[in-house]
């Protein structure tokens, strides 16, 4: 049953990052929304860091999977899923806070294609672009609060007839899962 896209404004996009229990763990704040765009912010602490002292790339691959997705929610509404995307890291980020945004390349009524800009940025200085990405983020035909609420009240184990990836399905692409009983095929050795 397809999901129709509802328009989201800043405070109800706020209250999506807000249950994103990963986004409370990064300290991640959405401080723009809106006609194609979306701005994150992320003050760095130290355990966003490598052995190096520079913010970790995970963590500024989350926030850039995560600005392009916002973006594209401003067209495509809040059902919305990564369908993929590249980041390219430019220099280590350091500093006092990551500045993401993202703008909406194009989109159709399914899908969007997103860029991301990193920033590392400490007051008084000029921000330093750290990494680029561009994504392509799909409106999804399932209600995706009702299947979160649904997983989390499920206890059992995995259930291929309750696989809910089966029902993810767009104008551009369907996931399907192999029936469980098919054999690999032989590896190879030497």
């Amino acid at each position: 049953m397809p999901t129709e896209a509802t328009t989201l404004d800043l405070d109800l996009a706020r209250q999506v990052l807000a249950a994103q229990p990963f986004a409370r763990l990064v300290g991640t704040e959405l401080t723009e929304f809106g006609e194609g765009g979306a701005t994150l912010v992320i003050e760095i602490q130290p355990e966003h860091g490598q052995q190096f002292g520079f913010v970790h790339g995970g963590v500024l691959a989350y926030a850039a999977d995560n600005a392009l997705t916002f973006a594209a929610g401003t067209v495509l509404g809040p059902n919305v899923l990564t369908g993929g995307f590249t980041i390219t890291y430019l220099r280590p980020a350091q500093g006092e806070r990551l500045r993401i945004h993202a703008t909406v390349l194009g989109a159709t009524r399914r899908q969007a294609v997103t860029h991301c800009d990193v920033y590392a940025e400490i007051d008084g200085e000029e921000p330093v672009l750290c990494a680029v990405a561009q994504g392509t983020t799909r409106r999804v035909e399932k209600d995706l609060e009702r299947a979160a609420a649904e997983a989390d009240t499920d206890d059992t184990e995995f259930d291929d007839e309750q696989d809910d990836q089966d029902d993810f399905v767009t104008d551009q692409l369907a996931i399907v899962t192999p029936a469980r009983e098919e054999a690999l095929p032989p590896t190879v050795s030497r």
